[in-house]
């Protein structure tokens, strides 16, 4: 067992396959000590009920040796019968190295289906809008109106202060307005995010970004034109 390789993702998914027929399909990736080595699996004998046992072994490939160490992929497939394997015992000279659960595709995609329409169920769409669009468009209705907002001051800086104090209010203004009006945003965003899930929260990520950038615009180059004009 001292020599057993490294390996890492395995998986094992019965689905129909060509030329007919369902077939259990396991995968897995090896480290093997150079190029010109690949793993191999085989089917072999013995184990628990239900379970397709497996063993790997590194045989010589065509690949020209590099002499350095590298990943590769185990491969392989058999015919079966409904449910006829429960997982696949993955060995190393008679000794399990991996253990892996069968997972049927029929059943992999009506799950990941029922579990689409739950979400859109609790999302919900508006106007016909997709969740996602809905969050988009949430945080930078937010932004937009926090950035007029910090238009807003500024031009009672510079209307209302003396030339100077204006300048220095204005500068430290502009340079804080963005910051702040985002961290608004994303608190505004918050409550929608939550409902949404995980995809969600990927959307709202990016879009900070974006409107980080798109504050700084409206608010700094804007603000510091109509002082110039002022004086």
């Amino acid at each position: 067992m001292a020599g057993a390789p490294k390996t890492k993702n395995w998986t094992a998914r019965e689905n129909v396959h060509k030329p007919k027929g369902l077939h259990v399909i396991v995968g897995g990736i090896v480290e093997v000590g150079d190029a010109n080595k690949a793993p191999v699996l085989t089917a072999g004998t013995g184990g628990p009920p239900q379970t397709l046992v497996l063993d790997l072994t590194i045989v010589a490939s065509s690949d020209p040796a590099i002499k350095a160490k590298v990943w590769k992929q185990a491969y392989f497939h058999t015919e079966v019968t409904a449910n006829q394997y429960e997982r696949v015992q993955v060995r190393w000279e008679g000794k399990q190295i991996a253990l892996v659960p069968v997972f049927d595709d029929t059943e992999h995609a009506a799950l990941l289906d029922k579990q689409m329409k739950a979400q859109n169920a609790v999302v919900g769409k508006v106007a016909g809008k997709p969740a996602a669009t809905r969050i988009v468009e949430a945080v930078e209705d937010a932004v937009e109106g926090l950035a007029k907002g910090a238009r807003k001051v500024l031009n009672r800086v510079f209307t209302a202060a003396p030339k100077k104090a204006a300048k220095k209010a204005a500068k430290k203004a502009a340079k804080a307005a963005p910051k702040k009006s985002v961290k608004k945003a994303a608190k505004k965003a918050k409550t929608v995010v939550k409902k949404a899930g995980k995809s969600a929260k990927k959307v709202v990520k990016k879009l900070a970004k974006k409107v980080a950038k798109k504050v700084t615009k409206k608010v700094t180059p804007k603000k510091t034109k109509k002082a110039k004009k002022r004086r």
